[in-house]
């Protein structure tokens, strides 16, 4: 069903058959400018026009209201039915077999009918990804699908197939899209977590199949750090995030990854290390960014450094200026890689920031909202697309929302920023830890508390997040400090005990 874009006349069903496998296409309309992630419809939302939308013969189609309006012509009495006869469609679509997509529309009929929805090819025999039978109303519906292709093609089809009506009708589609490789798809699951690691290697223990169901077929965030090839970025790296994220853009997947390599990384604590200098840090997130090569991803920048570095116990001077240089200098060099890459650099937790009470004043144990706006300035998250919240931390997502939502007031009016978030929801079920008996407390325990619980997995965000994100690895340890349970594993360490506890939340 190869079409032009121009609307055809009714003709004779002979004619239509050979029109329909026939019409020529124009040098300009057989290679548009194709997407292959992202948005792939072209002009779905119809504000002016129809361009790249056309009707086969037995319809006119006009732009209506902002909408796209195909008229569609009474049917042959022995076509009655047959939505085939008539369609309005795009060409033109990369479609990747094994790549994941979700097709979404709105529309509607000036009486009600049936009418097919499809993804397909556009020649014989027509084979298809998705084929659905629609019953519309004469009230708008949202319709939307996801599904796997089985199709590889530059010329897929968006296709409704209209036709067959016994009176003449009029179909109205509007916000037509078609995105593969975004957050609509789901996030990519990492096929190597310490959990999946865990549960392979694994014959006996009879937590396994627990763990792997609640844990290791959601984990959907990778770490890099100088565990990764540090002292050869060039090839080391790169290697690494480029076969991650390629992995993930295969399946139409949107992966997430986190840079934690920022030298004094912890300020010396569990997670102590990072790259050895500044210059040495710069080629890393240079080889890091390059990785990606512009493709899909979501890049959590350096958990912790902007609000260690208003320690001056850990940080200060000519130490703290560099600091801010190479954060400058991700968040830089991330952006470069075009809008496909969402930078969240890390903004603390709302205790962390606020104090204890969540006031938000200063004094009371927190670096205060100013501060931070201004730390976050510093470190050039104006180039990032936001700020993450709450990493291997366990505040509510109503905690961080809260927080989320005031740090964004502050950046806007101190520095004119504006910013989204994104929060760590992978053990924050329960909420953040309290002293037993003691609910004035606050949140004191950081470092594999007891009783907290697995959070919702990564998904759109509610209440003002953009995202829900598992960032960490729930089951990997937070240390093997003094201020850790005995017996905990060092930092990073999987550990089937604290896995399975944050399963039952215990």
């Amino acid at each position: 069903m190869r079409h032009t874009r121009r609307a055809f006349t009714a003709l004779g069903a002979s004619a239509l058959a050979a029109t329909l496998l026939t019409a020529p296409a124009t040098a300009a309309e057989r290679a548009p400018e194709q997407a292959v992630y992202g948005e792939l419809a072209r002009n779905g939302t119809f504000t002016t026009d129809t361009e790249d939308w056309w009707g086969s013969p037995g319809s006119s189609v006009e732009a209506a209201d902002g909408a796209l309006r195909a008229t569609v012509e009474p049917a042959a009495p022995d076509q009655v039915g047959q939505w085939h006869h008539t369609v309005v469609g795009q060409n033109h679509i990369r479609l990747r077999p094994g790549a994941t997509y979700t097709l979404s529309f709105d529309a509607r009929a000036s009486r009600t009918t049936k009418i097919k929805s499809t993804v397909q090819l556009g020649t014989r025999p027509y084979p298809s990804s998705l084929d659905n039978e629609l019953d519309l109303t004469t009230t708008t519906q949202r319709f939307s699908w996801t599904f796997t292709s089985s199709l590889d093609s530059d010329d897929g089809h968006i296709d409704f197939q209209v036709g067959g009506q016994d009176v003449r009708t009029d179909i109205i589609l509007d916000n037509v899209s078609l995105t593969t490789s975004t957050a609509r798809e789901g996030f990519y699951t990492d096929p190597d977590s310490t959990a999946m690691k865990w549960v392979r290697n694994t014959e006996e223990d009879p937590r396994a199949t627990k763990i792997k169901a609640a844990i290791g077929d959601h984990t959907t965030v990778k770490w890099f750090g100088n565990w990764d090839a540090d002292g050869n970025a060039a090839t080391g790296i790169r290697t690494e995030v480029s076969n991650y994220v390629g992995a993930a853009a295969a399946q139409g997947r949107l992966p997430v990854i986190v840079a934690y390599n920022i030298p004094g990384r912890d300020c010396g604590g569990a997670s102590s290390g990072g790259s050895a200098d500044a210059d040495r840090y710069k080629e890393w997130i240079d080889a890091f960014a390059q990785g990606i090569e512009g493709r899909p991803a979501v890049v959590i920048l350096e958990p912790d450094a902007v609000a260690q570095s208003s320690d001056p116990g850990c940080i200060s001077g000519e130490a703290l200026e560099a600091r801010f240089d190479m954060l400058w200098y991700a968040n830089q060099h991330l952006q470069a890689q075009g809008t496909f890459v969402q930078t969240y650099l890390d903004g603390g937790n709302a205790t962390w920031t606020l104090g204890q009470d969540l006031s938000g004043t200063d004094g009371n144990g927190g670096i205060g909202l100013k501060r931070m706006a201004y730390l976050l300035n510093r470190s050039g998250v104006s180039m990032a697309r936001g700020v993450s919240l709450g990493v291997s931390n366990f505040h509510s997502t109503e905690i961080s929302n809260q927080y989320g939502s005031r740090l964004a007031a502050q950046l806007k009016a101190d520095f004119g920023v504006d910013t989204r978030w994104v929060v760590d929801t992978a053990r924050n079920g329960n909420g953040a830890y309290v002293t037993p008996g003691v609910p004035s407390s606050g949140h004191v325990g950081f470092c594999n508390p007891a009783g907290r619980k697995l959070g919702v997995t990564s998904r759109a965000g509610t209440g003002g997040a953009e995202y829900l994100l598992w960032i960490k690895n729930p089951g990997d340890s937070d240390g093997d400090s003094a201020q850790c349970p005995a017996g905990s594993p060092s930092a990073g360490s999987f550990s089937p005990d604290l896995a399975d506890a944050l399963i039952d939340g215990r």
